[in-house]
């Protein structure tokens, strides 16, 4: 028995008309199917025990290094000397007070002995770290192993000082004077301190790391979702009621933001940790950088994420795995061990490559060695990239997604008709 509707009447939201576009097995697909889909991933990935306790441990291990480095940095030590005579008691004064010019934490303990043999006997048991004695002209510190080597370093100095100071007496000049003659100083024309480029190499090749390694470990669980899907035969069925388009989207959507998610709360942690370290002097320079980072991140992974998908459709056992994902595995080896080894203008040039800039361009952007602008390009470059990978992506992943009989290949996939 048929219902017919009044004239001028639409159909409620319960009616197929209204729940959105034909599905392929001729029904009408959720008119936002792919949010269901980027849901039940993201749904599965936060029921991963193992996804969690990674990321916690990542976690922790970042609070730990960044803990220990506060640790140490505020950490107060006392040097204990020994002097025999009034001459070395004035030598120890004038170290600790290098000491505590240079760190207000730490300190010198000075204690006057009758000779060499009692100042020794302290050394010895370890009531003194060293014994300052006379050696000839000049002085010596002994310790029961070899001497703290920036505490020699600082007796070294002072005793330089007290020298230049009476030499400069003599000769009717002042310290000031000599040093003033005897200055060497350093500029560095690109504008760079070694000390800042160094540190931002190490925080680019950390940003490098975590790149590669949540790119590979979120691509690979794309392709291994589609080839279990593929394997149980259910893919036969989302297929028929939701859109290959759709069901792509959705797959690729939901583990982005996972992954995004994740390093937004890693990056968000080394920040807040770097404040509480020496290196928080650094941290404006660093915060932008991380910026520049979580954009390429973005859009690399996002250029691979299509491809990761099609890596998997392409399978049809996870034993195939190994061979339709190794491209992607190469890129991202290729981008990591150039994010270290690649200097000049291979540096510069791999940097605009898309993909490998996610690793290579944050690193160049934080030494100083790259403008903005040239960021601006790199990223324009990976987004286009981007672009056109999602196009011939889905193209390939619709292809090959129902060809269960054997593995196919990327440029099979490309030609194939639909």
């Amino acid at each position: 028995m048929s219902t017919q509707m009044a004239p001028g009447t639409h159909p409620s939201p319960s009616t197929p008309a209204a729940q959105g576009a034909a599905a392929p097995g001729g029904g009408r697909a959720p008119r936002n199917a792919w949010q269901l889909v980027a849901a039940r991933e993201m749904a599965v990935k936060l029921r991963d025990k193992n996804f969690l306790v990674g990321t916690l441990v990542t976690m922790f291990l970042l609070v730990g290094v960044m803990g220990l480095q506060g640790w140490m940095a505020s950490r107060s030590t006392t040097t204990r000397i020994a002097v025999v005579s009034a001459e070395g008691r004035a030598l120890a004064d004038a170290v600790g007070a290098a000491v505590k010019g240079a760190d207000q934490d730490d300190a010198v303990e000075v204690t006057q002995v009758a000779d060499q043999a009692a100042a020794e006997s302290l050394v010895t048991e370890d009531k003194a770290d060293v014994a300052v004695v006379r050696s000839g002209q000049g002085w010596q510190l002994l310790g029961k192993d070899t001497p703290d080597s920036s505490l020699t370093t600082t007796t070294r100095q002072v005793l330089q000082s007290q020298v230049l100071a009476a030499t400069a007496a003599k000769a009717g000049t002042t310290p000031q004077q000599v040093q003033e003659q005897t200055a060497v100083t350093t500029r560095a024309l690109s504008g760079t301190d070694e000390g800042t480029t160094m540190t931002a190499r190490v925080v680019g090749l950390v940003f490098a790391m975590l790149f590669y390694f949540a790119a590979l470990m979120f691509g690979m669980q794309i392709a291994q979702s589609v080839i279990e899907e593929k394997q149980s035969r259910i893919i036969e069925i989302l297929a028929s009621a939701i859109p290959v388009r759709q069901l792509l989207a959705g797959k690729v959507l939901g583990n982005t933001v996972m992954a995004m998610g994740q390093i937004v709360l890693y990056v968000g942690v080394g920040l807040i940790g770097m404040s509480f370290t020496p290196l928080k002097s650094m941290l404006a320079g660093i915060a932008g950088g991380a910026v520049w980072y979580l954009l390429f991140f973005l859009a690399g992974f996002l250029a691979l994420a299509c491809i990761w998908a099609v890596a998997g459709s392409l399978a049809t056992r996870n034993e195939d795995l190994q061979q339709t994902t190794t491209p992607l595995t190469m890129v991202l080896i290729i981008g990591f061990f150039a994010s270290f080894m690649a200097a000049g203008v291979w540096r510069v040039a791999l940097s605009y490559v898309p993909v490998l800039s996610s690793m290579l361009m944050p690193m160049r952007l934080l030494d100083g060695s790259a403008q903005w602008w040239e960021g601006v390009i790199a990223l324009a470059l990976t987004l286009a990239f981007a672009a056109v990978a999602m196009v011939l992506g889905e193209r390939m992943y619709r292809r090959s997604l129902m060809q269960t009989s054997s593995r196919m290949t990327f440029r099979q996939a490309l030609t194939a008709s639909d």
